[in-house]
């Protein structure tokens, strides 16, 4: 069971429940928050609105401010950097969020294009993209109706602990939701996408 005394350290995205123990601070979790290249910083208020509020993610929300770092959203290949550079990444906003019964992340990467952000995640939701994420893990896939584009899997972590990733685009925004929930996890990942979709009109900061 996974509690506020003993939660999953969070890392940035695509590194989200790599272990237990204390709570960490999420702007150092990163693997790169502390590489010269990446900067972590404050999010941009234009962004706070594109993550998760409280409950809509059942039984979930919210524990820190969000933060943006311009490094790299997960440690990859050297193909996948290649990738998005070409992509034309410019930084993630994450926040991380927990409850009774689990914990999770959401996140936007802000790309300079609709195309961008289109092939970015085509790479992440890719098997490559996710076996880069999550060695060996057997995923099962689902789509979110009403949401254009927007697909996830669940699995287990390297820690075979279960769980659950969905991605979606809005312009130039790739949004992302990660979840190690005990119980359903398509339900509430769905609810999730569903609840800022609506609540942002599909859009993304010009």
């Amino acid at each position: 069971m996974v509690s506020r005394a003993s939660c999953v350290a969070l890392g940035l995205v695509g590194m989200l429940l790599v272990g237990c123990g204390d709570r960490s601070d999420p702007a150092t979790s990163s693997p790169d928050a502390t590489s010269p290249e990446a900067t972590t910083e404050a999010a941009p208020p234009a962004l706070d609105q594109y993550l998760l509020k409280a409950d809509e993610v059942p039984d979930l929300a919210p524990y820190s401010s969000p933060q943006t770092d311009s490094g790299e959203p997960f440690d990859l290949p050297e193909s996948g950097a290649d990738l998005l550079r070409r992509s034309g990444y410019i930084s993630t906003t994450y926040q991380p969020a927990d409850g009774a019964r689990g914990a999770g992340v959401s996140s936007v990467l802000l790309f300079e294009t609709d195309a961008g952000a289109r092939d970015w995640m085509a790479y992440e939701t890719s098997d490559e993209g996710i076996q880069d994420l999550v060695p060996g893990t057997t995923i099962k896939r689902f789509d979110v109706p009403g949401v254009p584009g927007a697909t996830g899997w669940t699995g287990s972590d390297l820690h075979g602990n279960a769980i659950g990733h969905v991605y979606w685009t809005q312009g130039r925004c790739m949004l992302l939701i990660g979840l190690e929930v005990e119980g359903p996890r398509v339900r509430r990942l769905s609810a999730g996408v569903e609840a800022i979709y609506e609540r942002t009109g599909g859009t993304c900061p010009e």
